[in-house]
C-alpha cells in the first residue's frame, strides 16, 4: 500500500498554519505574488528569468516556515507528463536548427537548443507547481476568496461577480487535495479486492490502463462531495444579501512595499531579457 499514497505526494491546497511574515500578508499581496511568480514563467522565453523564477518559490519557503521539500514533493505528480512532453520535443525535428548535437541515439539526436527547450520546459513546470504550493500553504480558505474578492472589488460596481468569482477559486484550490486523497481511498480499496497497480502493471501505459477504470468512482465521488458543499452552503444562506467580514485584510506598510517590489520584479522579469537583448544589438 505504500506506493499507493497520493495524498503525501500533494502539497497544492495543504495550509501550513504559521505566524511568519508571509503568512501576516495581505491575501491581495499574496496573490500579487503569485502573479509574479506564474506570469513570467508562463510567457518568458528566456532561460534565465525561468530559472530565477523557479527559485522565488524556494527562497520565500523558509521565510513562511514551509519546508522546500514539502513544495518539491507537489512536483512529483506531474513528472511523467513532464516526461512525455520532453520525449515528444526531442523526437520532433526543430527547423533551422543549427545547434552542436550534443547526444544520438539512433535516428534521434538531441541538439543544444532542443535540449535547453526541454529543460526550460521543465523549470517552467516546477515554477509554476511550487508558487501555487506555496501560496496555498500561506493562505487559508478564507483569504483565498477574500484575496479574488479584493482584487476584483472596484469591478463590483460593474455587475462583476467578484464574490462568486472569489469563492469558485477558493473551492478549486481545497478540492485538489480532497480529490488526491478520494482517489487514494479508492486505489487502496481495489487493490484489498486484488486489483494490480503496481507490482503486475509494467511499463507506464500499463499502469494508465489500470488507473482508467477509477476515474468514474473518483469522479462521482467528488460530485457527491461537491453537492454536500452546496446544500450546506445553502442551509447557511450564503449568497443572500450584503456580505460581511470578521477579517480585516487590508494590510499595512510592509504589504505596500511587497507590492512594490512585486511589480517590479514583474517587470524585471518580463521587459528586461527584452531590453538587455536590444541594448546589446545596438
Amino acid at each position: 500500500m505504500k506506493g499507493l499514497e497520493f495524498w503525501k505526494h500533494v502539497s497544492i491546497g495543504r495550509y501550513v498554519e504559521s505566524d511568519s511574515m508571509v503568512h501576516r500578508m495581505s491575501p491581495s499581496t499574496k496573490y500579487l505574488w503569485l502573479l509574479a511568480a506564474v506570469l513570467p514563467a508562463s510567457v518568458s522565453r528566456s532561460a534565465i528569468v525561468v530559472a530565477a523564477v523557479t527559485l522565488l518559490p524556494l527562497i520565500l519557503a523558509p521565510l513562511a516556515g514551509v519546508r522546500i521539500r514539502f513544495l518539491l514533493r507537489g512536483v512529483l505528480p506531474v513528472l511523467p507528463f513532464v516526461a512525455l512532453a520532453a520525449a515528444i520535443q526531442l523526437l520532433i525535428a526543430w527547423p533551422n536548427d543549427a545547434s552542436p548535437v550534443l547526444a544520438r541515439v539512433g535516428p534521434v539526436s538531441v541538439t543544444a537548443r532542443e535540449a535547453l527547450a526541454v529543460l526550460t520546459m521543465g523549470l517552467r513546470f516546477i515554477a509554476i507547481m511550487t508558487a501555487i504550493g506555496l501560496f496555498t500553504s500561506v493562505t487559508s480558505e478564507g483569504d483565498t476568496a477574500r484575496g479574488v474578492e479584493d482584487l476584483f472589488s472596484p469591478l463590483s460596481s460593474l455587475g462583476f461577480p467578484a464574490r462568486p468569482l472569489a469563492l469558485m477559486i477558493a473551492v478549486a484550490f481545497r478540492f485538489i487535495p480532497i480529490i488526491a486523497g478520494e482517489f487514494e481511498s479508492v486505489v487502496k480499496a481495489q487493490a484489498a479486492r486484488g486489483a494490480d497497480f503496481g507490482a503486475g502493471a509494467r511499463g507506464p501505459i500499463r499502469k494508465a490502463k489500470a488507473y482508467l477504470p477509477l476515474l468514474v468512482p473518483v469522479t462521482i465521488r467528488a460530485l457527491e462531495r461537491a453537492e454536500a458543499l452546496a446544500e450546506a452552503m445553502e442551509a447557511r444562506c450564503y449568497g443572500t444579501g450584503p456580505a460581511t467580514r470578521y477579517v480585516d485584510t487590508a494590510g499595512g506598510a510592509a504589504d505596500v512595499v511587497a507590492r512594490i517590489v512585486a511589480m517590479l520584479w514583474i517587470l524585471a522579469a518580463l521587459a528586461g531579457p527584452a531590453l538587455a537583448a536590444s541594448v546589446g544589438g545596438s
